[in-house]
């Protein structure tokens, strides 16, 4: 069981991670930051490439489990949250992470690299991260 709750809960982590660390050091160095258009990209693509192949290993190797978050975040104790890895939600954040790169890619390609593109790039990383979460929270498997 641990294997299951290190592996789907690097999911949304690993964007969200790349994300705040993208955001302390365009706080830390603003006007050098706003420069580095591509890696910044290519970070936060890569962080959502990560996420859709964990995802996608765990689709395939047909891994099904609920796991109950509040056992092991102390901050959630009352509240009653459970992460539910099952092959729909795995389909769903492959699909969205997917559309999230092809979104990244696009506006790479698309829109100017001048002051805000980096805050962008930022907030697609929350943005995907927050729904890859919500995806994982939601038992999509129950509405089918």
């Amino acid at each position: 069981m641990g294997n299951f709750i290190n592996s789907t809960t690097l999911i949304p982590l690993i964007p969200l991670v790349t994300s705040l660390f993208t955001l302390i050091l365009l706080a830390s160095f603003n006007r050098t930051l706003n420069r580095l258009t591509k890696p910044v990209t290519a970070l936060i693509a890569l962080s959502l490439l990560s996420s859709a192949l964990i995802s996608s290993f765990d689709y395939f190797k047909k891994i099904e489990e609920e796991i109950i978050l509040s056992e092991f975040i102390k901050f959630f104790e009352e509240k009653n949250l459970v992460i539910h890895l099952n092959l729909v939600n795995e389909k769903i954040i492959i699909f969205f992470s997917l559309i999230m790169i092809l979104i990244i890619g696009i506006s790479f390609y698309k829109l100017p690299r001048k002051k805000g593109y980096v805050s962008l790039m930022i907030s697609l990383g929350l943005i995907s991260s927050s729904g890859m979460l919500s995806i994982l929270l939601i038992d999509f498997s129950a509405l089918i």
